[in-house]
């Protein structure tokens, strides 16, 4: 269902970002949430 919203918008996640943000439906701290997820799933892939 997520990936079909992303089509609408060439698949990227930006653009729904972008509105969810002005909407005031994603907060600052949804956005530090995410970034600590996404630092910890590049960490993973990271050769060791």
């Amino acid at each position: 269902m997520i990936d079909d919203l992303l089509a609408l918008f060439g698949g990227r996640a930006q653009p729904v970002m972008a509105h969810l943000a002005k909407s005031g439906k994603l907060t600052l701290e949804d956005v530090q949430q995410t970034e600590e997820l996404l630092r910890k799933l590049a960490r993973k892939d990271e050769p060791k």
